[in-house]
């Protein structure tokens, strides 16, 4: 059995497949509030924030979620409210110098709303199956380095992790074992020898790694991250913050924007695009239920259709936001779905993009 570890605030499950991550309650949002002002006003403020968080997780994008565009979001915000719940917190809330009862308000807005107006403003819409992200976090303290796991837990690390939350990106933990440490050395890690990386992070089959150092010398706060993707690509960027914590956020930001980049489109009238895919393998109508159900669950994928079945050959048409190599990119999440190019004698090869059935996802 495969195994990960998933750390979200230092919780650590048990996880057995290495698959896309359907992540739970894109279109909704838990905001904490201080009572000092009527219902509806407190309300008010709970939508503008909540439609805040749900566009960022949604769209991926944190940095396009501001300005003008977060303005007129937080204008149409009451209008989006599907449903939304107030119940009395336990602990008391800052405010003012002082403490005063606070309130937890969830707020689910429409799914058709948020994604029509990121779609409006020429923004992705980024589905809710994610790849999985091992990430490998070296602190560094007036020169002293540290490696951070699930039994090596770090500030930055559970920051990290709530950070990630807050933009849809699923993280995981290493265990930071005797098998971990015989694998990778800190100086692995923040030197970004890609190899090493790669190498003991297989044990953990997630879909992706990132690679992330922060140094705090003297008070003086940066770090660079590495994100190791799928097909081989990588990306690297720097960071700079006041805190900790901001350099932290920002490396959360910057990596969902690299996955919605990768996986998601912007979905209007002129990103539309049509492609044949041929899944071959599929012997009964509970595979090709199966193969049809995955297709049409992928957030790229605008209509579907099968066109033509022949033996345990069955082929689709299938009509998607945006390019083709986002299409390619998210079935490669999932193993039910295996790339199987045909050779270029086949009469089909110009025609259709094959793959072979998995029986897995």
């Amino acid at each position: 059995m495969n195994s990960r570890i998933f750390l979200l605030l230092i919780s650590v499950f048990c996880i057995s497949s290495a698959n896309a991550v359907p992540v739970q309650g894109l279109y909704s949002a838990e905001i904490n509030l201080p009572v000092t002002q009527s219902e509806s006003q407190m309300l008010n403020d709970a939508f503008n924030l909540a439609a805040e968080d749900v566009l960022i997780k949604v769209s991926g994008d944190k940095d396009a979620i501001s300005g003008d565009l977060l303005e007129q979001a937080k204008k149409q915000a009451s209008t989006w409210v599907a449903q939304h719940s107030i119940a009395s917190l336990n602990e008391l809330l800052p405010f003012d110098g002082g403490f005063v009862p606070g309130k937890k308000i969830k707020v689910t807005f429409y799914q058709a709303s948020i994604d029509g107006f990121l779609s409006k403003n020429n923004l992705p819409v980024w589905g809710d199956n994610r790849p999985s992200v091992l990430v490998w976090l070296v602190t560094e303290k007036n020169g002293v380095r540290s490696l951070s796991g699930s039994r090596s837990p770090s500030d930055a690390l559970s920051q990290f992790a709530q950070s990630s939350s807050m933009v849809g990106v699923p993280v995981y933990a290493p265990l930071f074992d005797e098998v971990d440490k015989k694998n990778l050395t800190v100086s692995d890690v923040w030197g970004f020898f890609e190899d090493s990386i790669q190498a003991a992070s297989r044990r953990y089959q997630t879909d992706s790694v990132v690679a992330l150092k922060v140094s705090d010398f003297a008070g003086q706060i940066e770090g660079s991250a590495l994100v190791l993707l799928k097909n081989g690509a990588t990306e690297r960027f720097s960071l700079q913050g006041e805190t900790l914590n901001d350099v932290v956020d920002q490396a959360a930001a910057r990596v969902a924007k690299v996955f919605s980049s990768r996986y998601a489109s912007v979905r209007n009238s002129g990103s539309a695009s049509k492609l044949n895919i041929q899944v071959v393998g599929v012997k009964n109508y509970a595979a090709m239920n199966k193969v049809q159900s995955y297709l049409e669950s992928i957030g790229l994928v605008r209509d579907l259709s099968i066109v033509q079945v022949e033996g345990d050959k069955v082929e689709f048409v299938v009509v998607i936001d945006g390019d083709k190599e986002k299409l390619f990119n998210s079935i490669s999440l999932s193993r039910l779905l295996i790339s199987a190019p045909l050779n270029a004698l086949d009469p089909d090869a110009n025609r259709v993009v094959s793959y072979q059935y998995g029986g897995m996802n």
